[in-house]
Order: structure tokens, then C-alpha cells, then sequence
């Protein structure tokens, strides 16, 4: 995770994409509280390390986790968090009030915090979306041991081929008339 260091598009409402980075959602309207507590016998929300935003720019990519803040502070703009880097997260979805995404982050070396830090996302819509997606992220790169570049999509459909397929264009095979059935049924069957 690192903070203040997203590179931002030259109007400054996106972040600049990574290599082979596709973005999948970018939600607006999204609470962030990021209480990473860095003073000794501090308690949450008093300290030097919580940051909060009443309302940013949510965008989850294939690589990362970006929040924009709407309204930004000399000690808060924005948050990068690898998605390898967001750690036993949860979404909540209380009787009252919006649904949040609640979890732990990891530092990476030179992002601008030292510990690992409580992060909370509350959304005015698209927690479910955004955690789907996430979901489906992390499985992903269990599967194959690495950050994926894009969903794949299901293999076009393949219509001559030796495998059996047939054309579109091809009428289906003839169904089987009467006189292909076999007379012999199992013992207990009776035609």
C-alpha cells in the first residue's frame, strides 16, 4: 500500500494505467477511513496515521485497489493498494445505513507508511459488484500463481474443426429413427 503516490491523468480525476493494467470498476461516491494507528500507544482515529475521505473515486484494475480523494489534503489524496496487499477483507452489509468493505492492507517499501493499516470502504452503491470482482481477482491469481493481465474471455466457438463441432451453417446430424433403437431392454423394461 502507499499513499499519496498514484500518478494521476493530466485533468487529475483518473489514475494513469500500470503496464498491462485493465481497469474492471470505478465506483464514485466512496467513504474511505484508513486508520493505520503509527504513534506508540495510540488508539484508532487519534493518531498521526488515519486518513479519511467522505467522498472519492473508488477503481479496482487487475493489479491494484486506487482511491481518489474528491476533496484532497496536504496529508491525504489517495491510495494505491496492490491487490495481493488487501488481506482478510469482508463485506458488510448492515440492516441500516450503506454496505462497506472492511479489511487489512500491507505497506509495500517507500509507499509512505511503515504498518499495516484497518481500511474501510463504504459505498453508496456497488460493494456487492466491487467485491465479486475482487473475488474473482484473487481466485484467479491463486489458480495461476500470478497477477493476471485481463479476464479471458470463454474461447470463441470454433465451427469446422476436427473435434466434432459442427458448422452453424451445417444442419445437426439426422436423429436416430426407430429402426436404429435395439430390441433387447434391460430385464426389468418392457416396451
Amino acid at each position: 500500500m502507499s499513499l499519496n503516490w498514484v500518478m494521476l491523468t493530466q485533468d487529475g480525476t483518473g489514475a494513469v494505467p500500470l503496464p498491462q493494467e485493465k481497469m474492471f470498476l470505478t465506483q464514485t461516491e466512496v467513504k474511505l477511513i484508513l486508520d493505520c494507528n503509527d504513534s506508540p500507544g495510540g488508539y484508532p482515529g487519534h493518531s498521526a496515521g488515519h486518513y479519511e475521505s467522505s467522498k472519492g473515486t473508488l477503481i479496482l484494475s487487475n493489479q491494484r485497489i486506487v482511491y481518489l480523494a474528491a476533496q484532497p489534503t496536504p496529508q491525504f489524496k489517495n491510495l494505491n493498494v496492490p491487490i495481493l496487499n488487501f488481506k482478510q477483507w469482508k463485506l458488510e452489509q448492515p440492516w441500516f445505513g450503506a454496505n462497506y468493505v472492511t479489511g487489512t492492507v500491507i505497506p509495500v517499501q517507500g509507499g509512505g507508511l511503515s504498518r499495516n493499516c484497518q481500511l474501510k470502504l463504504t459505498f453508496a452503491e456497488g460493494a456487492i459488484e466491487f467485491t465479486n470482482i475482487l473475488r474473482s481477482l484473487l481466485e484467479r491469481m491463486g489458480e495461476i500463481n500470478e497477477i493476471p493481465r485481463e479476464y479471458e474471455a470463454l474461447p470463441a466457438y470454433d465451427n469446422g474443426s476436427s473435434s466434432g463441432n459442427y458448422s452453424s451453417t451445417a444442419p445437426p446430424p439426422p436423429a436416430p429413427s426407430h429402426d436404429d433403437i435395439p430390441d433387447d431392454l434391460p430385464p426389468q423394461y418392457t416396451a
